[in-house]
């Protein structure tokens, strides 16, 4: 998947992490930021991709030694950045939305052909039965229901308070047709 579609990704974990949660403003949008981040982190060992591009020695080196779509794709490197996260004690809700926004990566990226190793260093690939290619329509149409999701979960008592003064709008005037 593209960089769009795992952003997209993240930003859906975070508003649902956020309506979960019913953080305050600074937490809402620190939330929003480190599910971001977390969507896009494991392909920090691919040089060429958003993340990669911001940290090129290191993307290099995890590339070096452990390839694409291997180590930073597995449930040993979720669960190696979980322990950590703990050990910092890392709030709830920050580190869940890490967790869900590392997961959500690897779950998009097992949509692809290619899979991803996700019992590394155990060298077998996992994939969907169903899978897209990266970049294409089906790609492309994901990240923006993805995108689409978030906005309705973050605006959703706007959109709810919108829905119901136009319901009545319509009975009254239906009543006054009648």
């Amino acid at each position: 998947m593209t960089g769009k579609t795992h952003s997209s990704c993240g930003l859906l974990v975070g508003s649902l992490t956020i309506e979960y949660f019913n953080t305050d403003l600074f937490t809402s949008v620190t939330i929003i930021t480190l599910a971001v981040i977390s969507s896009l982190f494991p392909d920090i060992c691919h040089t060429h991709s958003k993340i990669g591009r911001r940290f090129k020695l290191i993307s290099f080196f995890i590339r070096l030694l452990f390839g694409h779509r291997t180590f930073t794709h597995s449930l040993l490197f979720i669960c190696i950045i979980t322990c950590l996260l703990y050990i910092i004690q890392t709030p709830y809700h920050y580190l869940i939305t890490m967790i869900l926004g590392l997961l959500s990566h690897v779950i998009l990226d097992m949509l692809t052909p290619k899979g991803v190793k996700l019992f590394y260093p155990i060298p077998i690939s996992v994939r969907f039965p169903m899978t897209f290619k990266t970049g294409g329509l089906v790609d492309i149409s994901l990240a923006s229901a993805l995108s689409i999701g978030a906005i309705y979960v973050l605006f959703q008592p706007y959109f709810n308070q919108l829905f119901t003064h136009w319901l009545s709008f319509m009975v009254v005037q239906s009543s006054i047709i009648i």
